[in-house]
């Protein structure tokens, strides 16, 4: 993977810069990023503003990456705006990737759309990512930051903080969320403090007596919402996202009311993340249990899963998991399941299909996550060769166990390819 400004920014200034024609709310982080998107997306759209959102990886198909207000954009401007990008990338010998070919005909899109707001998702890192093109964004935020493509970013702690803070700009407000370690927040706080960038540390909601019920007390205002989104993580995701939300109002560039923000964070729906899909039947008449689907591809990310699977399961059914586990290449496979795992669980490893435009991206292989939980106390091991065949092998005579898929949103959109194509 070639990191690096120089390319893209070629390309955009051939295209005309679109960037400089953009409001921006440029978000990075770890973990926590996608939701904050969706979150501030949501509550904009509530106000009637028009929003473009980019995400990546892309869910289903690569157009998912861009949303135009409330849905993805039309394949048919996607592919003809992705073709022209490609075609100035080609004529002019840019060699620009994959992702920032991706990038350039999102930021087209947007200005064609003429919106009045876009929230813009990191893909890697930071200060050489792809989206890194923003002099002056309206506001900056920063998710929570954990372990994660360490190898790329620096190996250490602190120079992946130090990598995600690149997209800091001088005298630009920037967000941050609360940090597992001191060492990551000061990093980023003394990155803000260099260039000069107003910055708010955020307060983790707390949580009320039901289940994503939120109380926020901020500037001596106390905000009470519900989120639908799961998981005790979504505390400090949806904190992050309107204390963001409620500067911006503060600095006079949105006006909403308290009943306008709760409205907009209950509308909020990210797919993907600690989302239960309900019992279907397929074609051919196969019964699929409920499946809880999340996208945890790294140690932070399957600590939470983990937590939410002990504060939601029933202890007394005495429930073993079924775990579909599809994981890229390069993460801590070993320290994944051993988050995860308890010595009753089942493991069914799968690959998962090439991402479309994502050359970069490689499946391990189920083998090798085998040879790994064969070394840790768990019930049972299985190995198949796609997403098809391991749910067909799911039991469909014993309700004592709960089904979860997890390790890589693109084994995740597999299995939604899957549902899409055979529920009855």
């Amino acid at each position: 993977m070639d990191l690096g400004l120089e390319r893209i920014q070629k390309l955009l200034s051939i295209l005309g810069n679109p960037q400089d024609q953009l409001k921006v709310i440029h978000v990075a982080g770890t973990n926590g990023k996608g939701s904050v998107c969706a979150y501030t997306a949501s509550v904009l759209r509530q106000l009637h503003l028009t929003v473009g959102r980019f995400n990546s990886p892309h869910l289903i198909e690569p157009q998912d990456s861009i949303y135009i207000n409330d849905g993805p954009v039309g394949k048919e401007e996607y592919d003809r705006t992705l073709l022209y990008v490609e075609r100035v990338n080609n004529d002019q010998q840019l060699f620009a990737s994959s992702f920032e070919r991706l990038v350039a005909t999102s930021l087209l899109i947007f200005v064609n759309h003429k919106l009045d707001w876009v929230v813009m998702e990191v893909g890697l890192g930071g200060t050489l990512d792809a989206t890194n093109v923003f002099k002056h964004p309206k506001m900056t935020i920063i998710t929570a930051i954990g372990w994660d493509h360490a190898t790329i970013l620096g190996g250490s702690m602190e120079s992946i903080a130090q990598a995600k803070a690149g997209i800091i700009k001088p005298r630009c407000p920037v967000v941050l969320a609360p940090q597992d370690e001191s060492d990551v927040l000061n990093t980023l706080v003394q990155q803000a403090m260099k260039l000069n960038a107003p910055f708010k540390l955020v307060k983790e909601a707390e949580q009320r007596k039901e289940e994503g019920e939120y109380r926020l007390e901020l500037d001596e205002h106390i905000y009470d919402y519900s989120v639908p989104l799961r998981g005790d993580y979504q505390r400090a995701n949806s904190a992050t996202a309107i204390t963001g939300l409620i500067w911006l109002r503060d600095l006079g560039d949105i006006q909403f009311t308290d009943k306008q923000l709760q409205e907009g964070i209950a509308k909020t729906y990210w797919p993907g993340r600690l989302e239960q899909i309900p019992s279907t039947i397929l074609k051919g008449g196969q019964k699929l249990p409920s499946i809880l689907v999340d996208g945890a591809h790294n140690a932070p990310a399957t600590r939470a899963l983990r937590k939410y699977i002990d504060d939601t399961i029933d202890s007394k059914q005495q429930q073993s998991i079924i775990w579909i586990v599809g994981v890229t290449t390069g993460k801590d496979i070993k320290e994944m399941l051993q988050i995860l795992l308890r010595p009753k669980d089942s493991i069914f490893a799968v690959p998962f299909s090439q991402p479309v435009g994502m050359p970069w991206i490689e499946s391990v292989s189920p083998q090798e996550i085998k040879d790994i939980a064969d070394k840790l106390l768990v019930k049972e091991v299985k190995t198949f060769g796609n997403i098809k065949s391991c749910l067909q092998a799911l039991p469909n005579d014993d309700l004592n166990y709960k089904v979860v898929i997890c390790g890589s949103l693109y084994l995740v959109a597999d299995f939604y390819r899957f549902l899409n194509e055979n529920k009855k």
